[in-house]
């Protein structure tokens, strides 16, 4: 049984190479970004810490698939962006306390890991976070039930925050739940 990072290392070394574009909730909510430190975490390719840094971000990127990190810092230093990649399993990655104005977070949900994000964001930081709600499994039988939450449970995780959207995608991506929260200030 292949581990998780030669799991994606193996699927980032078959794709076409090219850095995507960055997730339409961050673009459709690009209004509220400002400048400062953010984290890319479960980043892949890095199509948002490109997107994050071209507006000013400089960008922690964390993946645990050296192939994906290799190819940001490439497409990165290219294009003279200020992004930081690095490769680390995030079951073992330290997050610094009251470190980021940004963190994003897409298609990658693990309980464990939801009270150092939520210490990790500076008070009046933003978080965007989109992952796989429970009505994945209609779709992906195999797909592991610890990597899902209830469709209208992924803002419990973030206490003290000012939920700004907390949604289920529409249409054919009903299996996807979203949140766009601010660290309170007091």
């Amino acid at each position: 049984m292949r581990s998780d990072r030669e799991k994606w290392d193996l699927r980032y070394s078959q794709d076409s190479g090219r850095i995507p574009e960055a997730d339409e909730f961050v673009i459709s909510n690009s209004s509220l970004l400002t400048s400062g430190i953010a984290m890319d975490l479960a980043c892949g390719l890095g199509g948002d810490s490109i997107f994050l840094a071209e507006r000013g971000y400089t960008v922690h990127a964390v993946d645990i698939s050296s192939e994906a990190i290799f190819r940001l810092a490439r497409a990165s230093r290219r294009m003279g962006l200020d992004i930081h990649p690095v490769i680390a399993d995030l079951d073992r990655f330290p997050l610094p306390k009251d470190y980021y104005d940004l963190i994003v977070v897409f298609y990658f949900f693990a309980k464990d890991l939801m009270p150092g994000i939520v210490s990790a964001l500076r008070k009046g930081g933003l978080l965007f976070y989109a992952t796989y709600n429970q009505r994945h499994k209609s779709l992906n039988p195999c797909f592991n039930p610890d990597y899902l939450v209830p469709p209208d449970g992924l803002a419990k995780y973030f206490p003290g925050f000012d939920i700004l959207i907390h949604e289920t995608a529409a249409g054919e991506r009903q299996n996807i739940s979203r949140v766009l929260a601010e660290k309170a200030m007091d």
